[in-house]
């Protein structure tokens, strides 16, 4: 607890904790805007489905074999759903408040803004859909969420992070911690084939993606602004509590979009 409380009040760590804030509220605002913006991005699902490994069969059959084992399929459900932002509040938790490593954090912020800007790049040209979409899989839905949009699947932006979040942490390998995030982080790309979330192919192009723009980033490093040390640590302090509470919201939202819809039709009805 010391050491949080010691983290918290050191400027350098609460300016990159709220980049990564604002970082992760831009890609919610693009998948918002997606709706209207995405209008021109063309469908090449059926063309995709030509591919070896898209086939019905396979993809039932490894969303089956998942089901048949209770703890397997447990497990991979967790993992999953700990994926996208789960991933990234681990890491940069151990990185900034446990490790208070800012130079593997600003690196870890770049290659996550570039990342996001090349996969909205790929969205906005062609997409196509999901396995569980395609095949229409019961007990998934196929309604966009604040977390993700359902055109964004290829490249994989969860596996995209995990390839990057496993580079970032090699250094700490030798580290429990790190050998604990590095593993859950190694699940995830089985979690979203066998529960029929992506394809092979989005999984091998998010790791592509995720090694690209780590190595162009290698030997990157941020200087911040003088102005920001000129700003009192309560000041960051709120501002970090602010983004930590919406980002909670926007996750508690997401969990359940159509009920929270129902609630809001209700109250504002006449």
């Amino acid at each position: 607890m010391n050491l949080l409380q010691q983290r918290l009040r050191d400027p350098e760590v609460l300016v990159r904790l709220n980049a990564f804030f604002l970082s992760y509220f831009g890609w919610i605002a693009f998948g918002v805007l997606y709706g209207i913006i995405g209008r021109w991005s063309v469908d090449v699902t059926r063309e995709f489905l030509r591919l070896p490994l898209t086939s019905r069969d396979f993809v039932v059959g490894l969303v089956n074999f998942t089901k048949s084992i209770p703890p397997l399929y447990g497990l991979f459900t967790l993992v999953y759903y700990l994926g996208f932002a789960g991933s990234i509040a681990l890491i940069v938790a151990y990185l900034l408040l446990y490790l208070r490593d800012l130079e593997s954090s600003d690196r870890l912020l770049a290659r996550y803004l570039m990342a996001y800007a090349v996969a909205g790049a790929i969205y906005l040209v062609f997409h196509i859909y999901a396995p569980h979409i395609v095949y229409d899989l019961p007990g998934y839905t196929s309604e966009n969420t604040l977390l993700t949009r359902q055109e964004f699947v290829l490249p994989s932006l969860h596996n995209t992070f995990i390839m990057i979040n496993i580079i970032t942490l090699w250094r700490y390998r030798k580290r429990l911690g790190a050998r604990a995030i590095i593993l859950v982080n190694a699940l995830i790309p089985f979690a979203t084939i066998f529960l029929g979330h992506h394809w092979v192919y989005d999984v091998v192009s998010g790791f592509a993606l995720g090694i690209f723009v780590s190595r162009i980033s290698r030997g990157w490093s941020a200087r911040l602004s003088d102005w920001i040390y000129r700003l009192e640590v309560s000041s960051l302090q709120r501002v970090t509590v602010f983004n930590f509470l919406l980002a909670l919201i926007v996750l508690i939202l997401a969990a359940n979009p159509d009920r929270w819809a129902e609630l809001i039709s209700g109250i504002t009805a006449p």
